[in-house]
């Protein structure tokens, strides 16, 4: 009988962290910033925008081609994230904005040369990582559709925040990334 009881108390915690037909809840990051009580430890549906930096990756909603600071920003967390070919995809292309530019020291120095001696040969490039931070100037604008449970740091006891310095209150623990819409920011070279 007590074997019976708890079964069916954790069918219960299951379904409740669903939808009523069982999969993910579909909602908005403005809803979640909105409402975050509400879908603490559900596993929801959330279409974004991701952004990646040296200290944090968050979710954000924008409008106008900018990030809608009324609807706030989630941190995103990959560490239960699967291995299908589209979360892989979207893993490689954040990985690469979030990377530092690699630089060829020899060439720069050779473009610099150039440069000192002809003004209108083209200067070299900055390369450091520090003179575009990934989270200002990505690489790549990633809109998609995120999976994955939602953490709410108001609703763990002893838990402040997530991500570096604990400087969010929500979380999203990705576990699939769908519908990409990838869009290339870097300026195309001449030939």
């Amino acid at each position: 009988m007590a074997g019976r009881l708890l079964g069916i108390g954790l069918l219960l915690i299951c379904a409740s962290a669903f939808g009523k037909d069982g999969q993910p809840v579909g909602t908005s990051i403005c809803s979640i910033v909105a409402h975050p009580s509400k879908y603490h430890s559900r596993i929801i549906r959330v279409r974004g925008t991701a952004s990646g930096g040296m200290e944090a990756n968050i979710l954000v909603d924008l409008k106008d081609g900018k990030w809608n600071k009324e609807c706030g920003r989630i941190n995103l967390e990959f560490e239960s994230s699967s291995n299908d070919e589209t979360t892989s995809r979207f893993l490689q292309l954040f990985g690469e904005q979030i990377s530092p530019p690699k630089c060829d020291s020899d060439e720069r120095l050779m473009q610099r040369f150039r440069h000192a001696m002809d003004p209108s040969s083209p200067a070299p490039p900055p390369c450091s990582a520090f003179v575009c931070l990934p989270n200002s100037c990505p690489r790549y604008r990633i809109l998609a559709t995120f999976t994955g449970r939602l953490r709410y740091s108001g609703r763990e006891p002893g838990h402040f925040g997530f991500g570096h310095l604990a400087m969010f209150s929500l979380q999203l623990d990705v576990t699939s990334v769908s519908d990409l819409d990838v869009t290339d920011t870097a300026p195309q070279r001449k030939p």
